[in-house]
């Protein structure tokens, strides 16, 4: 591999600094909210996870704000020429859904919060404009979405761990995409 065809084949600090930031801020909103959603209502520990669990989601939006501008400012590599037709559409799609839902649930968070009357405070520090008004139906129909959108990131999540661990383990050495992605660079 070319000095060149070695700098393009891998994504660069910013995009991997990225993706394992917002992997591991998804790891924490998703325990935190899976927890806080079964404790009781009057649960003091609650309230306190629910806070927590709309900053880092604020964060979490951001940083998906930002990584889908880098990702339209940035080059990043190609997919390998050895995969098949369905693997490139698939991998493309799923990436495109995955762009998506990282949007779509924080803001169908927020507006769960607005429609329910609250604005979000960012660590109890920065309070945030609510960007709706108060409409408790509608709160309702926010939550729905927020928890039918998460169910299906899992989904695109596990289909991408599932294709880069296809992949890595089970198709040939150039279809390996894992090594592009990871934080440090393989030695050539």
């Amino acid at each position: 591999m070319t000095k060149k065809q070695h700098h393009s084949f891998y994504y660069g600090k910013i995009a991997k600094g990225l993706h394992w930031g917002m992997a591991l801020v998804l790891l924490v909103l998703i325990l935190v909210g899976s927890y806080m959603t079964g404790l009781e209502t009057s649960n003091p520990t609650r309230f306190q996870l629910v806070m927590l669990h709309k900053s880092f989601g604020v964060i979490f939006m951001q940083l998906a704000v930002f990584r889908v501008i880098w990702r339209h400012v940035s080059s990043y590599p190609k997919l390998p020429n050895v995969l098949a037709n369905w693997e490139r559409r698939l991998s493309k799609g799923v990436t495109l859904v995955l762009y998506a839902l990282m949007l779509m649930i924080p803001l169908s968070g927020i507006a769960m919060t607005n429609f329910s009357g609250f604005s979000i405070s960012l660590f109890g520090v920065v309070e945030i404009p609510p960007l709706f008004d108060k409409d408790l139906p509608l709160a309702g129909m926010a939550k729905q979405v927020h928890v039918i959108l998460v169910y299906g990131l899992l989904v695109a999540l596990f289909l991408h761990v599932s294709g880069a661990l296809k992949h890595r383990f089970l198709d040939s050495p150039e279809a390996d995409l894992l090594p592009r992605m990871l934080p440090i660079k393989p030695r050539s």
